[in-house]
């Protein structure tokens, strides 16, 4: 008997507004990860419950991509013909080259081996948004889904504005594919992970801001403040919240096992852009490259796109992590 799939309840849902819950937010994203390759499943029927399957098409999809970054990496590495004045600049392209792609790949396989596990973590949102919404912090998922499209927009844009300042440059078309797709492929690993840290973030603070609804603490910081619970309801309420904040603490380790590699992947291919970059520009005030080399648009905006990469990463784990000592120290109090 043929597995009825899950397309048919998920794209209904893509129109739907205002949005119910997590599942008609992700449809956009299922979409963006299952095209680039980067999460090649397909739900059953049954979707807020169900589980996932692999079809021949996401086994397609996956090949192609990984086909396309492998054959990216050989020839951005061996093949391309950049015409720099310094060898160490060109050099440090080829690293900057090896790396997007040799990060991708591994982001690709790795992605590829655990993509069951994307379903298990909207799953597990799905479960923490019903026990928030019963303690009175609903989600706006219409704001939410509103945002994210923006978002994924804002960061597109930006890529294709880079490529088309490259293309009016008279670049190679196939040096300009090159480089096109290695910042697709990092843009899209940053989104995707930029929006697992937010899933997990926003559901701390709704955690955070229902507790402070039902509780007080008395005293100051220094002397540890404590938790004073008044009658059976509030101790039921208490419960609640620390299942909750469990759940989430799941939700998190979830989001770490399976988007962490997506993370890694980003930062390095941001961060060896940045660190060349940073050493060519140290060479044009030696005087050893020209002002034209480095100071022009394409390769500045690349900069702050992937200096915004690193550094809005590190800002949210940051904050999550922050919350989830705080989290756990109440625990331990309670």
């Amino acid at each position: 008997m043929k597995v009825k799939t899950g397309h048919q309840e998920l794209f209904g849902s893509l129109w739907r507004f205002p949005k119910r819950d997590v599942f008609d937010c992700v449809p956009l994203h299922y979409l963006i990860l299952k095209l680039s390759g980067m999460g090649c499943i397909t739900p059953r029927a049954g979707i807020r419950y169900g589980s996932t399957m692999t079809t021949l098409l996401d086994v397609g999809l996956f090949v192609l991509n990984l086909m396309l970054a492998v054959s990216m990496m050989v020839y951005g590495t061996f093949m391309s013909q950049r015409h720099l004045q310094s060898p160490i600049m060109f050099i440090g392209l080829k690293l900057v080259n090896f790396t997007c792609y040799a990060s991708t790949i591994y982001g690709l396989i790795s992605c590829f081996i655990n993509r069951h596990e994307i379903w298990k973590f909207y799953n597990e949102a799905y479960t923490v948004d019903a026990m928030l919404e019963a303690l009175g912090e609903r989600t706006n998922f219409t704001r939410s889904f509103t945002l994210f499209v923006i978002y994924y927009g804002g960061a597109m844009g930006v890529c294709c504005l880079v490529i088309g300042v490259m293309y009016s440059e008279n670049i190679p078309w196939m040096l300009l594919l090159n480089l096109g797709y290695s910042y697709f492929s990092l843009t899209t690993f940053h989104i995707v992970s930029l929006t697992c840290l937010d899933v997990v973030w926003m559901r701390n603070v709704r955690l955070n801001s229902a507790f402070r609804k039902q509780f007080a603490l008395e005293g100051s910081i220094a002397d540890a403040p404590a938790l004073t619970v008044y009658g059976p309801k509030q101790m039921l309420v208490l419960r609640q919240i620390m299942q909750i904040f469990d759940n989430i603490s799941d939700l998190a380790d979830k989001g770490s096992f399976y988007y962490g590699m997506q993370i890694m992947v980003s930062i390095a291919g941001s961060f060896v852009y940045l660190l060349f970059y940073t050493f060519a520009f140290t060479l044009v005030i030696r005087s050893v490259l020209p002002f034209e080399s480095v100071f022009n648009a394409g390769p500045i905006i690349s900069y702050l796109m992937f200096a915004y990469n690193v550094f809005i990463v590190a800002f949210f784990g940051n904050a999550l992590k922050q919350q989830v000592m705080v989290g756990t120290t109440s625990s331990f109090r309670l």
